[in-house]
């Protein structure tokens, strides 16, 4: 089979997946807020399992991935980068004294400098700009936006991951996938966990959906194991290593997140 192909297959295999999982979530009888805390949950305790000693933060916001990281494993170097510079102004100086290494910067593919878009209205609804929606990415129901260039690295740029280190991801970057993860191929490839949001459907201009992420993150030899059901066309992934989904408690926690109300 040519390699378009098989890209299809994967990207086909992906999105049954997808959406058989999200049935089973809406039949479990619990409400979204329920399934995505018990997905973050699952998450969490992977990264318990892992216990790593590096973490990265990708549209990291208030950084409150990496705060957790840095609180249950205090050795950890916790990167944490966040693009918008309103943003980062306002929640800097207290994760500094927190221990994160938060940072201004925009993950992308090449060093340098980029433009972020900040939506200041959406849907007709005025946002301040410490919103979370900043993007590389323009958002398709944006009314209205403020462009500032920011300073801008590629995710494998971030930190050295030495051949013992234990690495863990969470990334949330506003439909800009397609601009962030080619830039960390080497670091995703070394996470044995890796948190994402993904959208089906567009929201931003030429972003890559949840087809086109799984597909990469499937060539670094992730696998998808547990989804949310956050909104109808956007929803976060927990993709793993292998191995480490095949372990039998790692499975029967991931069955228990979704598992009947009152089961």
């Amino acid at each position: 089979m040519s390699d378009a192909g098989e890209a299809d297959r994967s990207r086909e295999r992906f999105a049954f997946w997808s959406t058989f999982t999200a049935v089973q979530a809406r039949r479990s009888g619990r409400d979204r807020a329920d399934i995505d805390a018990r997905v973050e949950g699952f998450f969490r305790h992977v990264c318990e399992v892992v216990e790593p000693t590096v973490s990265l933060e990708i549209g990291a916001h208030a950084a409150e991935f990496s705060r957790w990281v840095h609180r249950r494993f205090p050795a950890a170097r916790c990167v944490a980068v966040e693009a918008n510079p309103y943003v980062h102004e306002k929640h800097r100086e207290r994760l500094a004294r927190l221990g994160v290494d938060y940072r201004h910067a925009a993950a992308s593919t090449t060093a340098g400098t980029v433009s972020l878009n900040i939506p200041t209205e959406v849907h007709g609804l005025a946002r301040d700009r410490t919103n979370r929606m900043a993007s590389l990415a323009l958002h398709s129901k944006a009314g209205g936006q403020e462009v500032v260039e920011v300073p801008a690295v590629p995710v494998d740029d971030l930190t050295e991951i030495g051949a013992e280190d234990r690495v863990v991801a969470w990334v949330d970057v506003e439909g800009a996938t397609g601009q962030v993860l080619p830039g960390g191929g080497r670091a995703l490839a070394r996470a044995a966990a890796v948190f994402i949001e993904v959208e089906s459907t567009p929201t931003w201009d030429g972003q890559w959906l949840d087809t086109d992420v799984a597909e990469f993150l499937g060539g670094l030899g992730k696998i998808p194991v547990l989804r949310d059901i956050q909104r109808p066309h956007q929803y976060n992934v927990v993709f793993l290593d292998p191995a480490l989904a095949a372990r039998p408690e790692i499975a029967r926690r991931a069955a228990r997140a979704l598992a009947p109300a009152g089961s």
